[in-house]
Parts: structure tokens; C-alpha cells; sequence
């Protein structure tokens, strides 16, 4: 019979699984608040990426993200102008890009 993986294993693989996912996240976010003026359809990209990293990034550890994440979600849905959206989504995009490179958070 084979030994369950313990719970830390499984956790630090899923870690780096969102990592991955988090840092495409801020690449697209970079992408998306360049075009944030062309598009009200961008926002709405924006805001369901910002709403996936706050909860994830709660639930691995990671406050800085989820809270920037729920800040610019917030900001977007209370009629942020198009300047501070794409400044929002720029720094979460930026600290999406630092994740993993400081080893454990």
C-alpha cells in the first residue's frame, strides 16, 4: 500500500501551481491596462482576475496579493477612473511577477 502524500507536499505543489497562474495573471493584467481605455470589456477581464488572486492569494499565504487584488476589484467596481485602474492592475501586475523569486512567503 502506498503512503498518503502529507498535507505540506500537496500545499507547496499547489503553491507553485498559483504561482504559475499568478504570474501569467500579472502578464495579462499588464497587457489589459494598456487597453483599459479601448474597452469597458477590459475591466470586466480585470476585475475577474482581481477576484481570483484576492481569494486565492488568501488562501496561500500571500496578503500583499489578495489585498491588492481586492483593492483594484473594489476600485473597478465603484467607477475607478481608467488611470487608476491601469495603475492598480500595473502594481499587482508587478507583484505578481515577484512571486516565488523570494523563496517562501
Amino acid at each position: 500500500m502506498t503512503e498518503p502524500v502529507p498535507f505540506e507536499v500537496r500545499m507547496a505543489a499547489l503553491r507553485a501551481h498559483f504561482t504559475t497562474r499568478a504570474r501569467r495573471d500579472g502578464d495579462e493584467l499588464k497587457l489589459l491596462a494598456e487597453e483599459i481605455a479601448a474597452d469597458d470589456a477590459v475591466r470586466a477581464k480585470i476585475v475577474h482576475i482581481a477576484h481570483g488572486l484576492a481569494g486565492a492569494g488568501a488562501i496561500f499565504g500571500m496578503p500583499q496579493v489578495s489585498t491588492q487584488a481586492a483593492e483594484l476589484e473594489e476600485a473597478i467596481l465603484g467607477g475607478a477612473e481608467t488611470g487608476e485602474v491601469a495603475s492598480q492592475s500595473l502594481a499587482l501586475a508587478s507583484t505578481l511577477s515577484r512571486l516565488g523569486c523570494q523563496g517562501s512567503a
